[in-house]
């Protein structure tokens, strides 16, 4: 399985919006510079931490 097998795969399995958690995840695979097409799954890890800190800051933010 290659990189973008693996991230798609991810990403259906969240059962969050496809689209946009594609986006997301995307934008922070580009500000890391990994190349989608080449991840591993480290990378995918790490990406995967920054969003779900991401996400709980904003969640943080809107409750409070």
């Amino acid at each position: 399985m290659d990189g973008l097998d693996l991230l798609r795969f991810l990403i259906e399995s969240t059962g969050l919006p496809q689209e946009s958690l594609e986006l997301e995840l995307k934008k922070l695979l580009a500000q890391r510079g990994f190349e989608p097409s080449t991840l591993t799954v480290d990378q995918i890890r790490d990406v995967l931490s920054d969003y779900l800190q991401d996400a709980l800051v904003e969640a943080k933010a809107s409750a409070g």
